[in-house]
């Protein structure tokens, strides 16, 4: 590096993701608190105020969601900040698209999952939400929305947007975690409702998603020169030759979507071969899934079930 140069590990510090992150740490117990006290005064049909403070929310979540909540919230503060974000901004594809696969297929799901069923049945009660949600949750919509989100992300005119622009890179992750969102709330059946994707039918679905990557992938690992011009000169201060980078970029995409979407498959398919030994039904219904059918139907659940 020549003298005068700045690292491209420099430290940098990044106040608006950095004060996003932390206000998500704070307002993850209070919005549990607040959804659980609704949830309550709904269910008791109490109209009056009540203060349900936020141990008695946390009663009702297990520690091990919290722990998934913030170990997502961690790695989505690393993928857009300091050193990874930095790398992946200016200088790597390789970065770019690490940083990308580390919010679609770690920091989402691990944040949906840190979120109890009863607090997304809660906040999801609004028709417009709930309708909305219910057709882009379908299994062809979800696909199409997250692989038009994941092709966009690699288009080289995007890629140079966001290299300039701190709107342009803040826009189009929130759209590609939005898109992400969608798919991961589909193959984790957390909208209540009775149609649901069986066992089968999520770890299938799971299996599609992960050839997604694939194609576009392979377009990378064997393209002859480098599409990204923004990382033509970063990857060069990192020892890279740019073409190499690419590729190494495309071969991680394409094994890391594999690697998660097939584990997670597997863990479905094994919680449900234990709850089928231990006489469980994997697919069973529970009250949010009635209930929310009944709304769906403009039908008044609590009389449903108070008749």
């Amino acid at each position: 590096m020549a003298p005068g140069e700045v690292s491209p590990f420099s430290f940098h510090v990044h106040p608006v993701v950095t004060t996003a992150a932390l206000a998500a740490a704070a307002l993850y117990p209070l919005l549990l608190a607040g959804a659980w006290g609704h949830r309550s005064r709904r269910l008791s049909g109490s109209a009056g105020r009540q203060h349900y403070p936020v141990r008695q929310a946390l009663s009702h979540l297990r520690r091990s969601q919290a722990a998934l909540f913030y170990v997502g919230l961690l790695s989505a503060y690393l993928a857009m900040a300091w050193p990874l974000g930095d790398i992946a901004r200016h200088y790597s594809v390789l970065a770019y698209l690490g940083s990308n696969s580390l919010l679609v297929l770690g920091s989402t799901p691990l944040m949906l999952a840190g979120l109890p069923r009863w607090f997304f049945a809660e906040i999801t009660r609004r028709r417009l939400i709930d309708t909305t949600l219910k057709a882009l949750t379908r299994p062809i919509a979800a696909t199409l929305v997250f692989s038009a989100a994941v092709v966009t992300s690699m288009l080289p005119a995007v890629v140079e947007a966001e290299s300039r622009s701190d709107a342009a890179w803040a826009a189009f992750h929130l759209a590609l975690v939005g898109a992400a969102a969608v798919m991961w709330v589909t193959a984790l059946s957390l909208l209540p409702g009775l149609h649901r994707l069986s066992t089968y039918g999520r770890v299938g679905f799971l299996f599609v998603q992960s050839l997604l990557p694939t194609f576009p992938g392979i377009a990378l690992i064997f393209a002859k020169h480098s599409f990204y011009a923004p990382y033509r000169a970063g990857a060069a201060a990192l020892g890279l030759n740019p073409l190499t980078d690419q590729q190494l970029a495309g071969a991680a995409i394409k094994g890391l979507s594999i690697l998660v979407f097939w584990t997670v498959a597997a863990i479905i398919l094994a919680k449900a071969s234990k709850d089928e030994e231990q006489g469980r039904d994997p697919e069973s219904l529970t009250w949010d899934d009635v209930e929310r059918e009944f709304e769906r139907h403009g039908r008044p659940a609590a009389a449903e079930r108070d008749g």
